[in-house]
């Protein structure tokens, strides 16, 4: 099985966190410089970066989870596939210029899987 899907997806999200660390470096720092704890809520900008950088974070791990399914060749649940394309439209109707688009190959890839996963795969 091909494994350029998880791989798409996880390239979305170190892209994402790269523009955030440059976009929102300035917040970024004052967050780390103030020692992190409750550093984010009433601090203009500060939100923003942070939201920025996790959903960047979150790619990146369901990028990583897809590429290894795709490497032990299972197969994707269909709540998965299609609830991914979901997000993926929610992204490009929200803000159709933005990034969003960068996920649709991941999500088409994702939509040509064959379904594989047996009842046995949910009992481990």
């Amino acid at each position: 099985m091909s494994r350029w899907a998880g791989r798409s997806i996880l390239a979305v999200g170190v892209i994402h966190c790269l523009v955030g660390a440059m976009v929102f470096s300035r917040p970024l720092k004052e967050i780390l410089g103030d020692g992190f704890w409750d550093a984010v809520d009433g601090h203009a900008g500060r939100p923003l970066a942070f939201w920025f950088e996790f959903a960047g974070l979150l790619t990146i791990l369901f990028g990583i989870a897809i590429d290894w399914i795709e490497k032990e060749g299972k197969g994707f649940p269909v709540a998965l596939r299609y609830g991914f394309l979901l997000l993926v439209v929610v992204a490009i109707v929200a803000m159709p210029f933005s990034g969003g688009w960068l996920l649709v190959p991941g999500a088409m890839g994702l939509l040509m899987k064959r379904n594989r996963v047996l009842e046995s795969d949910f009992d481990r």
